[in-house]
């Protein structure tokens, strides 16, 4: 098992936490308590947080997982030092790639929406529950960042992701269409499991 320290700080989801500081864990459901692949052993501090639900807890036990400080990622959550262990994979290692990126095409049209925007810094890039899919995609202009923001520079407009999408938009790649007279995004998300028509909201 691999060892980390870390904090989590109020509103922290250790998941996403573990995500944006490069861990190689596996969330196989993309963090929505459907699977158990992102499961770790708290060594220390997990009484500083609300203990697991039964979903969680059977889950764990459907694996044989259900052992002390045995957790699943997406599911810890608080403010508090906790020290984890995470298992293995089986599977070959492999680089976590947390990169959004955005055509040339795509920067242009999102700096020229930022103009329009005084004291307008960035574009923030979320996955919000809603639309027919599950999640929607949510763009906007931002005049200031948050705590545990990533942000993803292509060089002419930069994009910032809070740590609760990050799992859910890791590796997008950001393009614009044409259709008629009109434009729109267009997200190659390779987390998606399924897309809308619409092109605007998707499942995990």
């Amino acid at each position: 098992m691999k060892s980390l320290a870390l904090r989590l700080n109020e509103g922290d989801v250790l998941l996403p936490r573990l995500l944006a500081e490069g861990v190689d864990i596996a969330h196989d459901c993309g963090g929505v308590l459907a699977c158990s692949s992102c499961r770790v052993v708290v060594r220390e501090g997990l009484e500083s947080f609300a203990p697991a639900t039964e979903e969680e807890l059977e889950l764990l036990d459907r694996v044989g997982a259900a052992v002390p400080g045995g957790r699943l990622a997406c599911q810890v959550s608080g403010t508090g030092e906790l020290l984890i262990e995470i298992p293995y994979s089986e599977a070959p290692a492999r680089a976590v790639d947390l990169s959004v990126r955005v055509s040339d095409r795509a920067a242009r049209h999102l700096a020229a929406q930022l103009a329009r925007h005084a004291g307008a810094v960035a574009v923030r890039l979320a996955a919000v529950p809603a639309g027919c899919s599950g999640f929607r995609y949510r763009v906007d202009p931002v005049d200031a960042l948050r705590d545990g923001d990533r942000v993803f520079d292509s060089g002419v407009v930069q994009i910032v992701v809070d740590a609760a999408s990050l799992p859910y938009l890791q590796g997008t790649t950001l393009d614009v269409v044409e259709e008629g007279l009109a434009r729109r995004l267009r997200f190659d998300n390779p987390n998606a499991r399924q897309n809308c028509g619409c092109g605007e909201s998707f499942g995990v």
